[in-house]
Order: C-alpha cells, then structure tokens, then sequence
C-alpha cells in the first residue's frame, strides 16, 4: 500500500520493483530456497545418525562456504549491476527507468548475503524443532520497507527519493531478521561463526543438493522473472501491475502454503531418514489437504473480490483507479493458479525430503519452457495479464507430473482425501456465487472509506462462514485437525 501510495506504478515503480526482483530472485536460486531444501535434509538425516554435535559441525561449514560464496556474488553483482538490469528488464534501454534501476540495484544487492545467512538459520531452528523466529522474520523486512519511507521520507525528508527509501529499508530489514535469529540460536547452543576447518562428510552432499536445488526450488519465481522481462517490453506500469498482484496472491501462499512447507519439511526428512515410506506419504496428503483446505476459497474469493481490493488497499496518491483495475486484472489471472502453486511446494518438499532435487530440476526446466511458450503467445492478446495466466497454467501442469512421479516412488494420497478435495471445490463455488451479487454496490469506486472497509470485510467474513459451514454440513469433519 505504501509503495502504490508513494510511487504509483509509473517509471520509478518499475525500476524499483526490477532492481527488487533481482536480489530477491537470487534469494530463491542462492539463498533461501536452495539452503532450506538442501540443508534441512541433510541436517537432520545427519541429526538422526551422527548425534546434534555432528550435525552442528555441518552447519558452521555449511555457514562459512555460504557466506564467502555470497559475499563474492555480492561484489561481482555490484560491479555488473547495469548488465544484470539489462538481461532482467530490455525494454528499460536507453530510458530513464534504466539509470534508475541500476543505482536502486546496487543498493540493495547485498541482501542476498544477508538473506542467505537468515535462510540458514532458519534451516537450523527449523530443523531443531524452532518455528517462531523464522516465521517472524519476514514480518520485520516488511516492518522497515514500511518504516524507513514514511520516517526518512514523508515524515522527516532524509532521502529525496521515495525508492532510495524504500531500498535502505530493504537492506535495513535484512540486517534485522538476522540479529531475531541469532537469539534463539543462542539460547539453542548452537555454535556460530566462521571456521577454517569446514569439511564435513555431508558438506559435499548439501553442496550437490544446494547446485541443483537452486533451480528447482525457484521454478515459481524463474516464472514471475519470465513476466518481468517480457513485462518490461509491454507498456509503462505493466511491471508494476504484475508486482502488485504477486504480492496479494503471496499473501494467502505464505500465510498457508509456504508455511505449512517449512514446517513439514523437516518431519519429512526424519521419516525419509527412518526408510517409513508410509508415514512420508501420510504427511506429504495431510499437507496438501491443509494447504487446499485454504487456497481453494482463496482463488475463489480473490477471482470475486479482486477490483475491491484493489481499489481500497491501493487507489491514493500515485496509483489511480485505472491502475486498479489493470492490476485486479492481473491478480484475477494469478489467482488461477494460487492453489496449484501452494500444492507445488509441497510436492517438491517431498521430493527434497527424499533427495531427489535432480528430479524437480528437470521439472522445472520443462515448465519453465511451457510458461515461456505460453506467455508469448497470451501476452499478445491479454497484455500483462497474459503474462499471470501463463504462469498460472504451467505450475497447474507442473503438479501434475510431481505427483505422477512421486506415485511411482510409492507416495499416494488415500482415496478420502479426493472426497475432501470435492467437497472444498463445492463449498467454494457456492461462497463465491453469494459474495458475487453484492459487487453490484460497486462499494469501492471511492477508495479507502469506512464504508468501503466494512463492506469488504463483511464480504470475507460471509465467504468464510458459508466455505466452513458448508464442509460442516457436508460431513468434513476435520477442520480443527486442519
């Protein structure tokens, strides 16, 4: 809301959000996405047959290769920050949006050495049975992209720039989330630091896993940096409006899919770890039961309510209603595909579990090339919202070839979990066939009103009650369990 409010979605949006995309996207590849589905694996397999104290000297070798690797990424990132710009966005050559977001790029490059640093961390604590530091941690980034703008620009012009703002407070964030991990490692006693010694038995195998998870772990986000590029060329705010929708649909995927992921990923590993095949695939079918027990009202409720959100969280400042309604466009297309990505994570964590992150590479390449086909030939006709409906049809067949192969390593889901399934699709349609009459109040042409925020809400207190009473009605009885 405060980006919208502060840069709209014109030539200083877009340039933020690319040189955003660009350390946040080495995050997944490098960092966070290759650490936690490498590291925690391996980290409790070595847990549970070596003892904690082996495992602790893993994780401080895994911690020093981590932090020189990064920290020369960071310096040659700096050093080809305009050509990095150049591959992620063409269509900003030889515009003032290029300068732009170069100079924002190299501001924030070095989160990626920080985030790495974080994402290991939260590995360890995960692993040890720790959730509430690493679920907090994203919170405080947040907290100073919000903070830094509104106090060193609004309040107290520091910085003449709203994006210079907004990228400290990135860096800024960064810093924080690793001193809220460094707390309950103490506490733990985990051992912290660099060492000189650094070879582990099982150093090479999280090496191997972490090359070939990079790719794999981020096949959703290689997608959302195909929309990038190819948005760039299209015209000015379509960056933008893809943005904005990413970060509304990231909402309900953090909130349950990603959450339920990263806290299942070790208890998977253990149970890979015991050979006990059944109680991996009991997990990896509760997981996806919780995750569409969420995700599947969501896209409804999202495909519904989309232009209202849109209008009342976003529509002051810089961001007009126009802006509104091409990015409710694009989140509408996102929404398509929100429970196929939630269902996604956890597929892959099963096979991360299992080691077998060459199997989701290859996966991944073959969607990342139906995506890439697909938006080509969307985008044509569909704009930017071309860009978010092809993505969301390649992770939907992405899920599906996961669960082919995971089937055939003895990983199925038991027969009830289809009834559920069924029962969650009904119980949404009919939420969504109640909330639809009421758009005809056309509530939210004004923006941010009282009037506008009590409606909206009503409208996702009443979907929520009709979602849940039905499945009660319908026999579902395993909410609370849920």
């Amino acid at each position: 809301m405060v980006l919208a409010w502060l840069l709209g979605a014109g030539i200083l949006a877009d340039a933020f959000i690319v040189a955003f995309r660009i350390p946040n996207l080495l995050r997944r590849f490098m960092a966070e996405g290759a650490v936690s589905v490498a590291f925690v694996p391996v980290f409790s397999e070595a847990k549970e047959r070596d003892g904690l104290d082996k495992a602790f000297v893993l994780a401080r070798g895994v911690f020093t290769l981590l932090f020189l690797s990064l920290t020369a990424l960071v310096i040659i990132g700096e050093i080809v920050a305009p050509a990095l710009v150049a591959v992620i966005a063409p269509g900003f050559l030889n515009a003032e949006t290029f300068d732009a977001a170069v100079h924002l790029t190299r501001i924030m490059f070095p989160y990626i050495l920080l985030i790495g640093i974080v994402a290991l961390f939260m590995g360890i604590l995960n692993s040890l049975g720790h959730f509430s530091a690493p679920a907090g941690a994203p919170i405080l980034l947040n907290i100073f992209m919000i903070g830094i703008p509104m106090i060193f620009h609004v309040m107290i012009p520091v910085f003449s720039s709203p994006a210079d703002a907004f990228a400290w407070g990135v860096i800024l964030g960064g810093i924080a989330q690793v001193i809220l991990h460094v707390v309950p490692l103490k506490r733990l006693h985990v051992p912290l630091g660099l060492t000189r010694n650094f070879y582990h038995p099982r150093l090479r195998q999280v090496g191997k896993l972490m090359g070939v998870a990079a790719i794999g772990a981020s096949v959703y986000q290689i997608n959302v940096f195909v929309g990038t590029l190819l948005a760039s060329l299209l015209a000015t705010g379509s960056v933008s409006y893809l943005y904005y929708a990413n970060r509304i649909v990231e909402l309900p995927l953090g909130l349950f899919a990603f959450a339920v992921g990263n806290v299942m990923l070790p208890a998977m590993s253990a149970a890979h770890a015991r050979g006990d095949t059944s109680r991996l695939a009991s997990l990896t079918g509760d997981s996806l039961s919780a995750v569409m027990l969420f995700t599947i009202p969501s896209t409804v409720g999202i495909m519904v309510l989309a232009e209202p959100i849109f209008a009342i969280l976003f529509m002051r400042g810089a961001f007009t209603m126009q802006d509104s309604l091409l990015s409710a466009y694009a989140l509408q297309m996102y929404a398509l595909g929100l429970c196929a990505v939630g269902c996604s994570r956890i597929l892959t964590q099963t096979l991360y579990s299992m080691q077998q992150a060459k199997i989701v590479v290859n996966v991944a390449w073959l969607t990342l090339g139906i995506n890439v086909l697909l938006t080509l030939v969307l985008m044509r006709f569909m704009q930017h919202a071309g860009i978010a409906l092809a993505s969301s049809i390649s992770v939907s067949l992405q899920i599906i070839i996961l669960y082919r192969i995971l089937a055939k390593k003895g990983i199925h889901l038991a027969r009830s979990s289809y009834g559920e399934y069924a029962k969650m699709i009904i119980a949404a349609a009919v939420m969504g066939g109640c909330l639809y009459p009421l758009l005809s109040m056309r509530f939210w042409l004004e923006g941010l009103t009282f009037m506008s925020v009590s409606l909206l809400i009503a409208c996702v207190v009443l979907g929520s009650v009709v979602y849940f009473g039905l499945l009660w009605i319908m026999g579902f009885r395993h909410i609370r369990t849920r």
